[in-house]
């Protein structure tokens, strides 16, 4: 046979073998996402730092299963199919993609962080903090006002203050 039917036949092999092994969920529909390293990297926001050391460490079919118990297991209605907790998060993190894009970084921006964990604010107002345009996002969590602030860093990205002179990426 020919070389070319041999390379031929190890491209066919290459491509199939990557679209397993980058699309693991290959018919999920539960999820936003069929990447396992963006659906982890979410978790990493809304998981706690134990959970999600556990989680980190599994392979990948186990940490599906992990996700799939977790979502079950705060499903706010058990009688149902359908998981209003994953519909939700899916919500928030196809609008972070959309809204916080560009320059800002998308899901990996400090404001995907908290639109993903919190949520559409209650309120968002601009003001200038250090002569720097800065966003805030109020919310009402527990019946008190919290407020988050994101000062643009002159090319489009607006990362969290953490207090006057450091931001939570530095």
């Amino acid at each position: 046979m020919s070389n070319s039917f041999y390379t031929l036949l190890f491209i066919l092999f290459l491509s199939c073998s990557s679209k397993t092994d980058e699309n693991f969920f290959n018919n999920n529909k539960k999820y936003w996402t069929n990447d396992i390293k963006e659906i982890e990297k979410v978790m990493s926001y809304i998981l706690d730092y134990d959970a999600y050391k556990d989680l980190s460490k599994l392979d990948k079919n186990k940490k599906i299963e992990y996700i799939d118990n977790y979502f079950k297991s705060i499903d706010p209605d058990t009688t149902t199919i359908y998981n209003e907790s994953i519909a939700e998060l899916s919500r928030r993190v196809k609008t972070s993609k959309n809204n916080f894009s560009g320059p800002d970084g998308g899901i990996y921006s400090d404001r995907a962080k908290i639109f993903i964990v919190y949520g559409t604010p209650n309120d968002i107002y601009e003001t200038y903090i250090n002569n720097q345009e800065t966003i805030v996002w109020e919310y009402k969590i527990n019946n008190d006002k919290t407020e988050f602030y994101f000062i643009n860093d002159s090319f489009g990205k607006f990362n969290l203050i953490i207090d006057d002179f450091n931001y939570i990426n530095n």
